[in-house]
């Protein structure tokens, strides 16, 4: 044999597949057309790489034959039973599809993040923004950061802000992503987030660069979601609406509502579907008891990761619908969650979506005691989302209304962040 023929065994699969990822990656023909049932078995994936990607996202929202509607929120989005916003919207053939955004780890930083990459298609498009005050801990709880993040993100974001200077907003996301281990470890990245956290431009070089690499990774998305297959809508979606009257009837599926909750919740005191009883609670249940008497959800770097969203709703005229979760009330009398510091959290929440212009809430955190509101410890299910639905159909069946959000850097600091709130001092925070 000989040696040129030696070494094309040796390096000719390597050439090979170096060339066919510049095929893939490099020319100029699309990868993001997703067929209709694609699109929607993507609506209840509830998957981490659809969060990090661009490709679904924009496909779908920019889509002409079905209004998809970005349902943002976190372990709530995937409690489906026959109430559940996709079930009501599939069987009464609303003009709106939710398009579930996050599972658990989700939160305001990851859905900053999330939102760089969907800028265009969330102008003056609706949304719905489900705010748990569980994840409002000391600390945050962006313990799911490194599942959903993904370096397209950061350049989508940095694209975005083209050469402009960068926000107070953008400083402050900068400066705690550069804290995250996934971005730490990237000299790359965090060369261009020391930048935007500093308050300085991008250069046109570094401008260029990131064009170059957003082509590449936008194409990776595309391929690789491709490979991600579910089949949720049909299984989950479809299977949840069988039970279902023909025709709409709050007072019908009230009472649907509470006879599945009954019927699923028979194995404990505390109305927890059975199974995650079972295989969550049981067996700590002892333990467990006056387990949360110390939480406090007041306090929180939260706050600002929150405000983020808040600004980049602004930024985008996107006209939201805001709804603050409830706790399963005989699960928190157990564990002795502290339900005056609770309400005191959804205050502080409300103060700053109102005193910004956001007004659009479901405010469900005292229906925590109704009778299958909940589904577990701190998701609402069953009879919890058909009372969420009286607020969502309206708004989302209605006419996008014109935004007038007026945003207020204060609630980016520290004096934010750690104030406890009271009637008087929420009123007097400027």
């Amino acid at each position: 044999m000989s040696n040129k023929k030696k070494l094309w065994q040796i390096f000719g699969p390597v050439l090979a597949a170096f060339a066919l990822l510049a095929f893939v990656f490099l020319l100029p023909f699309s990868l993001t057309h997703f067929s209709q049932k694609s699109l929607k078995e993507s609506s209840v994936s509830f998957s981490s790489q659809l969060v990090k990607g661009e490709a679904v996202k924009n496909a779908a929202f920019a889509d002409k034959k079905v209004n998809y509607v970005p349902f943002f929120g976190s372990s709530e989005l995937s409690r489906i039973d026959s109430l559940h916003p996709s079930v009501l919207a599939e069987n009464y053939h609303r003009d709106y599809q939710p398009f579930m955004l996050g599972k658990a780890g989700s939160d305001s930083l990851v859905h900053f993040l999330n939102m760089q990459e969907m800028q265009k298609t969330l102008k003056t498009k609706k949304a719905v923004y489900v705010v748990s005050p569980q994840w409002f801990t000391k600390t945050g709880s962006d313990g799911g950061f490194d599942l959903f993040y993904s370096p397209l993100q950061v350049v989508d974001w940095m694209l975005n802000l083209g050469q402009n200077k960068p926000t107070k907003t953008d400083q402050f996301v900068a400066s705690k992503v550069l804290d995250k281990g996934s971005v730490k470890n990237s000299p790359y990245y965090s060369r261009l987030l020391k930048q935007v956290a500093a308050g300085d431009k991008l250069t046109s070089a570094e401008l260029s660069t990131l064009r170059l690499k957003h082509r590449i990774l936008s194409r990776q998305d595309a391929l690789f979601t491709r490979f991600e297959k579910t089949s949720n809508y049909k299984n989950r979606v479809l299977k949840a609406a069988k039970p279902l009257p023909e025709h709409y009837s709050e007072s019908a599926l009230d009472r649907l509502g509470y006879d599945e909750g009954k019927k699923n919740t028979s194995n404990n005191d505390f109305h927890i579907k059975n199974s995650f009883y079972t295989t969550r609670v049981m067996a700590e249940k002892k333990a467990l008891k006056g387990a949360q008497k110390d939480y406090d959800y007041t306090q929180s770097v939260e706050y600002a990761y929150f405000q983020s969203v808040l600004d980049n709703f602004a930024k985008n005229h996107t006209d939201v619908m805001f709804v603050i979760t409830p706790v399963n009330q005989r699960w928190a009398k157990y564990t002795g969650l502290n339900n005056t510091m609770y309400q005191e959290s959804v205050a502080k929440i409300k103060y700053q979506l109102q005193s910004q212009g956001f007004n659009n809430i479901a405010d469900l955190s005292r229906d925590g005691g109704e009778d299958y509101f909940m589904q577990d410890t701190i998701h609402v299910g069953w009879r919890g989302w058909l009372a969420l639905d009286q607020y969502l159909n309206p708004f989302l069946s209605g006419p996008t209304e014109k935004t007038n959000y007026q945003i207020n850097n204060r609630f980016l600091s520290k004096d934010w962040q750690n104030l406890k709130p009271s009637t008087d001092n929420l009123a007097d925070f400027k």
